[in-house]
């Protein structure tokens, strides 16, 4: 579950920011998990290949689109500009970055693997956070609250 709340967190940066130095970070922090942790990224990246058309149309799209801002340089009556080209690296990583997730998550990939009986007690402990807030109305003593707890836990 730990894992899980990791790649959550990836997720929403991922989905949030619009800085193109944290996507950065958060792409090649799920290269390296990906590289460490899924065996078939091989054969992932090798199905990649067909999107390459979609993200250059995609290119041309946001080129088109975002004529204001600093001008790089300029063809024919179309400005390629600072903004047009930071929106595209934007969103090109955004897509890659979510890609990449779905590769860590999905079932062929042993990330959960490693941390099998971790990943059981955590599964627990966020079963029982709906019963704590019950306990508390409660007003149980310290002492029982956390013997409850650990019994339902069974470390």
């Amino acid at each position: 579950m730990l894992l899980n709340s990791i790649l959550l967190i990836l997720f929403l940066v991922n989905i949030i920011l619009n800085n193109i130095k944290v996507i950065g970070a958060v792409f090649f922090g799920e290269l390296l998990l990906n590289m460490f942790l899924n065996p078939n990224l091989k054969n992932n990246i090798k199905k990649l290949k067909v999107l390459i058309y979609i993200y250059f149309g995609t290119f041309i799209i946001q080129i088109l689109s975002v004529q204001e801002g600093e001008v790089l340089f300029k063809i024919f009556s179309i400005y390629i500009t600072k903004t047009a080209i930071l929106n595209f690296a934007v969103n090109f990583m955004r897509i890659i970055n979510l890609i990449m997730l779905s590769w860590l998550v999905s079932k062929k990939s042993s990330i959960f693997n490693h941390f099998g009986e971790y990943k059981r007690v955590m599964e627990n402990v966020v079963e029982l956070v709906p019963e704590v807030f019950v306990i508390f109305r409660k007003r149980m003593r310290l002492k029982n609250f956390f013997r409850h707890i650990f019994k339902k836990i069974k470390i």
